[in-house]
């Protein structure tokens, strides 16, 4: 789970770790970022499911809510644009 200091940061999944794995961020309740903070989420080997604690995660461009899968090699972001809500965009995101 993602906590307060990965603001503006990015989290790694490395080539070391050829295990699929799962990255939640955090609800506003547990950790309240700032409206507008940013995590890059990087993928390097295997599956990274985004995921999200009881908020709401939407796929950029669509109304698509709910975890998001990242391939191999793959770079999203995730934007906080209410206090709630998060936008994410990126590729080989799903």
């Amino acid at each position: 789970v993602t906590v307060l200091n990965d603001s503006g940061k990015h989290l790694l999944h490395p080539t070391a770790d050829n295990n699929p794995r799962t990255f939640t961020i955090a609800a506003n309740a547990s950790v309240a970022y700032d409206v507008g903070t940013v995590i890059t989420f990087i993928n390097q080997i295997n599956v990274l499911t985004i995921a999200i604690n009881s908020d709401t995660l939407t796929l950029a461009g669509t109304s698509s809510t709910g975890s998001r899968t990242l391939a191999e090699n793959g770079i999203a972001t995730a934007i906080k644009v209410t206090s709630t809500i998060w936008i994410i965009s990126g590729t080989g995101l799903a």
